[in-house]
């Protein structure tokens, strides 16, 4: 199956892909972290493009990907506070029922999380796990922000997240119209930044 190929590939691989367009969608989502919050930062190749952008200071990074940690670890102004558990080092990022357990202690302002997959009627992820830790995020969130490519729109995974549990979403493209229709009849805002690359992938 194709696309149990394309969700599968390395997380280095897919940050090569598409980095034009999550490099935008990173800046955009980045400028809505104010000073002095506590965010959660989900393990994504575009939610590390969130990390890398944020001009907010005196911020509380919550975080179990240690790509997210080594970028800003570069950054004295704020703290890391690492969720710990077993290292995963295909995905980069550290997993187990420490983590959620943690989670569940935090209380933060924003969480920004990815998702491997979005059908109407809801989000999907490879992992079961991966649902879990990003439920508890939100949970424990007073806004959740979703940042996301177009590509996501036209693919499929296995786990299903509600889009119940998003405030926010940010992405590069026009979302479906059919989709758009049921993402406002759930209160959710769109933020789409046009970019000026085609989607040829021309960058």
């Amino acid at each position: 199956m194709p696309e149990l190929q394309k969700e599968l590939s390395s997380y280095q691989e897919r940050l090569i892909d598409e980095s034009t367009s999550k490099n935008y969608i990173g800046e955009h989502g980045a400028k809505l972290i104010r000073d002095h919050e506590t965010v959660f930062l989900d393990v994504s190749t575009t939610v590390q493009f969130v990390a890398e952008h944020i001009q907010a200071k005196q911020i509380t990074a919550v975080t179990h990907s240690i790509d997210n940690v080594g970028i800003l670890s570069k950054r004295e102004d704020l703290s890391i506070y690492v969720l710990g558990g077993y290292l995963h080092t295909r995905n980069r990022l550290l997993y187990g029922p420490s983590v959620i357990d943690k989670i569940s202690e935090i209380r933060a302002d924003k969480a920004f999380i990815g998702a491997t997959a979005i059908q109407p009627d809801g989000l999907y992820y490879p992992y079961e796990e991966d649902v879990r830790v990003k439920r508890e995020m939100a949970r424990r969130s007073d806004q959740v922000i979703l940042v996301v490519d177009h590509t996501k729109f036209t693919v499929k995974s296995r786990f299903k997240l509600d889009f119940d549990y998003v405030d926010v979403i940010v992405t590069d493209q026009s979302i479906p119209v059919e989709m758009k229709e049921m993402l406002n009849h759930k209160n959710i805002t769109i933020i789409e930044c046009q970019t000026n690359y085609q989607q040829d992938g021309v960058e």
